[in-house]
């Protein structure tokens, strides 16, 4: 069976912020609405500093968190493992966003442009119709574009080729035997949440990532 996760590689990650920015502008999301994002994390003093660029995103997590205390049943995690939000039954409440340690949940308040005054843009007007007011957002792993046989954007926007994504169950898929080939050097996320994410990380660095959630 599909389970889709993701794998990457920290040590290629330049921050350039395609990834959140492509996302963003494909999707026509509203103002302070976020599906993925870059943390900055610096440890150090000049001129010893390490730096880390850590791209964030929903977890898509075996056990997620989010699921639990959804009061209306909007969250569900998929066969696929895909963690989705029924934009009709989800209420806003903010549980959810609450529950989830990685900060990966946009509640959509209002659907308003990034523009101010000068919007919506025509794009943002055409994309628009796709978010509802009072209800939860999230990576949904790009389905839409899975359901078209398209590459899930943050991997093709990625000018680092820092993300591999694809099915975790499937040994001769590249994300599988990128996860093979790093062994016990692949990192999740917060472990100690127990929330068993489907996005692995590769890092050589010396910072630890989960202090980047603190920073």
């Amino acid at each position: 069976m599909t389970r889709y996760g993701m794998v990457i590689n920290l040590d290629r990650c330049i921050g350039c912020r395609a990834c959140s920015v492509g996302c963003a502008v494909s999707r026509g999301l509203p103002a302070g609405d976020r599906w993925s994002g870059v943390k900055e994390y610096v440890t150090g003093t000049f001129p010893n500093l390490e730096v880390t660029y850590l791209p964030t995103l929903c977890m898509q997590c075996e056990n997620p968190s989010c699921l639990e205390v959804c009061p209306t049943g909007a969250t569900t995690k998929g066969d696929d493992g895909v963690v989705t939000v029924d934009a009709a039954t989800c209420i806003g409440c903010g549980m959810c966003d609450t529950a989830c340690p990685y900060g990966a949940r946009s509640i959509v308040n209002k659907v308003e442009s990034n523009h101010g005054a000068d919007g919506p843009t025509a794009h943002e007007e055409h994309h628009f119709v796709t978010h509802v007011a009072n209800t939860a957002e999230k990576c949904t792993f790009c389905a839409d574009r899975r359901e078209k046989g398209e590459e899930v954007l943050c991997v093709k926007t990625c000018v680092a080729d820092a993300r591999t994504f694809g099915d975790l169950d499937d040994a001769s898929s590249d994300v599988a035997k990128a996860l093979a080939a790093a062994g016990s050097k692949a990192q999740v996320l917060l472990e100690s949440a127990g929330t068993s994410p489907s996005v692995y990380y590769l890092y050589s660095g010396k910072n630890k990532l989960d202090d980047a959630f603190g920073a």
